[in-house]
């Protein structure tokens, strides 16, 4: 996985407990972790669709979109979060995190786009 687009709630205990989850499947500071909905807010049944787009232009152009507000993760939070600006870095797969009112929970992997030749296209980013 190149990339994670966090639920980011907002809400402090299920934040520590989404940090948690991705530490244990992916390792301290295992992959980039970008939480956009900073700059909208959750948008109710929106929020979800619009991080979907948002990893697919992030996969296209190879720019993980930083997080808006926090210069740092909380203490204890052991993620690469991606803050101050967004990051160039070669994207192949990104997870998109989605919780919601009723208990809903959903994961959603992209991939970026193959060439005919089988090939991963190359894109702007540097990683």
């Amino acid at each position: 996985m190149d990339v994670v687009f966090a639920d980011a709630a907002g809400v402090p205990g299920l934040d520590a407990a989404e940090a948690a989850a991705l530490t244990e499947v992916f390792g301290a500071r295992g992959v980039p972790v970008t939480a956009p909905k900073t700059l909208t807010g959750r948008l109710y049944a929106g929020g979800a669709a619009l991080d979907i787009a948002t990893a697919l232009l992030a996969l296209r152009d190879g720019l993980i979109p930083h997080t808006v507000g926090p210069t740092r993760p909380a203490p204890g939070c052991d993620l690469d979060l991606v803050t101050g600006q967004p990051r160039e870095q070669r994207l192949r797969t990104a997870l998109v995190l989605a919780r919601g009112h009723g208990g809903f929970t959903a994961a959603l992997v992209l991939r970026g786009a193959e060439d005919t030749s089988g090939a991963e296209q190359t894109n702007g980013g540097t990683g």
